[in-house]
């Protein structure tokens, strides 16, 4: 061990230090822990937050969506999209859908729901969304197959079947925007169909607004034929999302416009990160004020240690090794208090989020609890920032003592 790593353990550690010196080390030792886990769990919470609200946003919708390039007009030949999208490099699925708009109600409650109707064949959806995944009562391919009861089945949103009071096997009514001829004039067209299932993303604006049928269904209310409002794709890999849609883009052509879902939600994505780094910023203060009181400690160790630091110097010590002797101090301090945070942090992020410590309400939050991710790369990067200011606050300190000379130093005295 280096002589100046030995006296800068025993300042730190002597029991006859001044009671004024001790505490200020101790205040400086948990201001840097605390910053340090502070810095963590935010950056964990941040990072729980975006992952979750972009899992979720990503297993309820496709990530490329392809559309007519002429406003509304749907896709005439889905197939024939399909079939071409399927050869670019790097689909991996592709699903037809038709989406429409209306009101659900129920025979327990009259109130008017308004929802977004999604027609779906469960076959292709399941390898473009994750959809099935999220079904939690009845089954998803029943679309497919008509009840009993001879009408077309639907899956409800699991909010929306409790706000319409409604289970698997109940009928609901849908009122559609598109009008129906009748001897008395044009009337809102009214469709009874049967609840075959129940979904729950975990993302309350589809629960609390979605509901599934099946794509024949869906055209026979769009008067569609055989065409779609929309080609949904899935891509293989989430990072290859750009190269893909315009390899989409370019074998489709003008007449067809290709959106990806990240595009969608840009400005949603680009706030989260933004929020990341505005709290890593702003909690960051907490470790610059616990520098500060590394700086004040080490200038009350130096002015406490002058006879010491006169007498190594008159041994031959170097205004280096006498700098080393109080960066090392601080670096000390620092190094104990970024680890210790670094470790508590972690610890306390994988305790809330493995027992949901933190609840939300969905209806305002979209996730029903606080998720906490920490990262390798957040935690090194805390880690680096705790050490580095530390560092830094060490630097006056231990400069002020190496300038000091042994005749000087008696003065002090």
């Amino acid at each position: 061990m280096r002589y100046e790593l030995f006296i800068a353990l025993r300042y730190l550690t002597a029991r006859r230090r001044p009671a004024v010196i001790r505490v200020f080390a101790l205040i400086s030792l948990v201001g840097v822990t605390v910053g340090v886990m502070a810095l963590v769990i935010a950056l964990a919470l941040m990072t729980g937050f975006q992952e979750d609200i972009q899992d979720r946003i990503l297993g309820a919708n496709p990530h490329l969506t392809i559309r007519s390039g002429w406003g509304g007009v749907p896709v005439r030949d889905p197939e024939e999209v399909r079939r071409i999208a399927a050869e670019v490099p790097g689909v991996a699925a592709t699903a037809a859908v038709v989406f429409d708009q209306g009101l659900l109600v129920s025979e327990r409650n009259s109130t008017g729901y308004a929802v977004s109707v999604k027609g779906i064949d469960p076959g292709t959806e399941v390898r473009v969304t994750r959809v099935a995944e999220a079904v939690v009562a009845g089954d998803l391919f029943s679309l497919d197959r008509r009840p009993a009861s001879g009408r077309d089945g639907i899956v409800l949103g699991k909010d929306l079947a409790r706000n319409l009071g409604v289970g698997v096997g109940e009928p609901v009514r849908l009122l559609t925007a598109r009008p129906e001829i009748s001897p008395f004039g044009l009337f809102p067209r009214l469709v009874v169909f049967e609840v075959v299932g129940i979904v729950d993303s975990g993302f309350y604006d589809y629960d609390a607004g979605r509901c599934y049928i099946a794509l024949d269904a869906a055209r026979r209310l769009g008067a569609l034929g055989g065409g779609a409002t929309a080609v949904e794709v899935r891509a293989a890999s989430l990072g290859d999302l750009p190269e893909v849609g315009n390899g989409l883009q370019a074998r489709l052509g003008e007449g067809y416009h290709v959106a990806s879902i990240l595009e969608m939600n840009r400005t949603f994505f680009s706030a989260l990160r933004a929020e990341k780094l505005l709290m890593f910023l702003a909690i960051g203060l907490i470790v610059v004020v616990a520098a500060l009181n590394i700086i004040s400690t080490l200038i009350l160790m130096v002015l406490d240690k002058v006879r010491d630091i006169g007498t190594l110097v008159s041994l031959g010590a170097n205004s280096g090794s006498v700098m080393s002797i109080f960066i090392l101090q601080g670096l000390l301090i620092g190094v104990v208090g970024t680890v210790v945070g670094a470790a508590g942090g972690t610890a306390l992020c994988w305790v809330l989020d493995a027992h949901r410590v933190i609840r939300l309400e969905p209806e305002v939050y979209y996730i029903s609890y606080v998720p906490f991710q920490t990262r390798i790369a957040d935690v090194t990067a805390v880690v680096i920032v705790g050490i580095a200011v530390s560092f830094l606050a060490t630097l006056y300190p231990s400069w002020f003592a190496a300038r000091l000379r042994p005749v000087e130093s008696l003065r002090y005295e």
